[in-house]
């Protein structure tokens, strides 16, 4: 997020943690209770690296572009990365210009 502010990196691919952590545990129940998820949350496939001709059932979450316009709205309201330790990196008057305080 550092090198976005700055203008080195034109923005990162961030999905958030929560929502990841939902999805497994509430995979991890429906598998452990011998029933079949439901397609609202098994709503793809991944294949497997070793052997592509094989298709698992996957859990897909919509990753959010993040940039210095909405690195506030996003990774920063979401508590990935505090305001704090970022403006110490990268300056108070570059994060002022983002829009971040």
């Amino acid at each position: 997020m550092e090198y976005v502010l700055q203008g080195w990196q034109c923005g990162s691919v961030y999905k958030p943690i929560y929502l990841e952590a939902q999805a497994a545990v509430a995979l991890a129940s429906y598998l452990r209770a011998g029933q079949t998820p439901p397609t609202t949350l098994v709503n793809g496939t991944t294949t497997d690296p070793s052997n592509t001709a094989t298709t698992e059932p996957a859990v897909l979450l919509k990753p959010y572009w993040v940039n210095a316009a909405n690195m506030e709205a996003t990774v920063i309201k979401d508590k990935f990365i505090s305001v704090t330790d970022l403006c110490s990196a990268v300056g108070a008057a570059v994060c002022t210009a983002a829009g971040i305080s």
